[in-house]
């Protein structure tokens, strides 16, 4: 996912922000461009079409691996372990990653990352089908590629600026949630009916296929020199990205929000399989409209995002956005019928990718080039970190007391945390 080795890439000799032939901001918000202007932008242009057919790949093996572990189990708390080892080490390597992203060529970096997860895809499917696969197992690869996950996520979400300058940032950012939930809409349609018809093993190889594109589109990326010299330790390097961070006006309230969702409310994604069977008595085709819903929901907020922009009134947007992931989780809870719960999961996808996308553009459009990976780690941090005590404490619940009172815990948390922002240090309407 990032860029060879080589010359200068010319938008470097540039101000930070500036893509090439994109000129530089003259203050206030930006004219409209269009709603999908970052696309003008060959590279960029290449770099999500690949990407996009991976993520359909990988959520067709997001299905396929959840449906197993239930399948083999037959437990909450165990699925919600699964995913915990596969989330972990997101809290415990991504700073570093970032790191990483600041100081290292992040083209060689994503080449490792992607050959990796497919390597581990391959594995799946062939023990799976030959029938020697186990939980055990499964958590085993979840864990390796949840190593591969940690090193992507700065790499990835730092090439942006880079590929479409600051104008185009929100658009670019805005597509880039749009391809990977129409690939959330996709892959697990797909991934239900191949489970159905040729078992899990079918979706794990799909998606060890899918990276081969991305990794083409990956080889065609500009290069882009590492923003840092490897002068100092990275425990130095990492502590300063931590002060810049703490110091600002926003981001502590953006990553406790985060933070908050993570915890609380991605859980209702990564538990779906439980869901499905417990709470919507549902099979592998019910469990891939569940989460296409979800997927739907994004895609209509992301295209309407990159119609307005880089507009001004984000701090609203993200609050919102919060606001609509609360409601969408009760909403599931008290769900009659399944038609209920695909809008409530609707609305659910709205406001996550609302929420991850203001506040990936915040955090990038505040942070300086030079730290820019390792504020973008932060927020990995705080959005993916987290997921595994959210699945953790889910998977409790919802063993303990059912699936409805784990996702009526899980909006209440996110209002709870909404309110101490509030309270403690408000994120302003209007901001950059």
């Amino acid at each position: 996912m990032t860029e060879p080795s080589g010359a200068t890439h010319p938008d470097l000799l540039k101000p930070a922000g500036q893509s090439l032939g994109t000129a530089p901001p003259r203050g206030g918000v930006p004219p409209r461009r269009g709603m999908f202007s970052s696309l003008r932008h060959r590279p960029f242009r290449g770099y999500l079409e690949g990407l996009f057919l991976s993520n359909v790949g990988s959520w067709m093996q997001t299905v396929a691996q959840g449906w197993l572990v239930f399948r083999l189990s037959d437990s909450p708390l165990v699925l919600g372990l699964v995913t915990f080892a596969g989330s972990i080490p997101t809290l415990l390597l991504v700073p570093f990653a970032g790191v990483a992203a600041d100081r290292f060529d992040r083209r060689k970096l994503l080449v490792a990352t992607q050959s990796l997860q497919m390597a581990t895809a391959l594995l799946l499917a062939i023990a799976t089908f030959f029938g020697f696969v186990s939980v055990s197992l499964v958590a085993a690869v979840a864990a390796v590629n949840g190593v591969a996950n940690a090193y992507t996520t700065p790499s990835h979400q730092s090439l942006f600026m880079d590929l479409v300058g600051r104008d185009d940032l929100m658009n670019a950012i805005s597509l880039n949630s749009m391809q990977f939930n129409l690939s959330r809409v996709v892959g697990p349609i797909v991934a239900g009916f191949t489970i159905a018809s040729l078992g899990e093993s079918g979706c794990f190889l799909v998606n060890a296929v899918s990276f081969l594109p991305f990794l083409v589109a990956i080889a065609g990326l500009p290069s882009f020199p590492p923003l840092r010299k490897r002068t100092r330790g990275a425990w130095v390097d990492l502590r300063g990205g931590l002060r810049f961070a703490r110091r600002d006006a926003i981001l502590p309230s953006l990553l406790a929000l985060s933070a908050s969702l993570a915890v609380f409310g991605t859980p209702a994604v990564t538990l779906a399989p439980l869901y499905a069977r417990r709470l919507l008595h549902v099979g592998p085709p019910g469990l891939g409209g569940m989460l296409s819903a979800v997927g739907l929901g994004a895609v209509a907020t992301a295209l309407g995002m990159a119609w307005m922009g880089d507009f001004a009134r984000k701090g609203l947007g993200l609050l919102v956005g919060a606001a609509a992931f609360a409601i969408s989780l009760a909403g599931l809870a008290l769900a009659p019928s399944y038609p209920f719960a695909f809008a409530a999961l609707a609305l659910l996808g709205g406001g996550m990718m609302s929420a991850s996308s203001i506040t990936n553009t915040l955090m990038q459009t505040r942070a300086p080039e030079k730290l820019r990976g390792r504020i973008i780690s932060l927020y990995a941090l705080a959005w993916l970190g987290f997921v595994p005590i959210g699945n953790l404490q889910a998977g409790a619940v919802a063993e303990r007391f059912g699936p409805e009172v784990s996702l009526l815990v899980g909006a209440a948390g996110i209002a709870v945390t909404l309110v101490a922002i509030r309270l403690i240090r408000p994120i302003p309407t209007e901001v950059r």
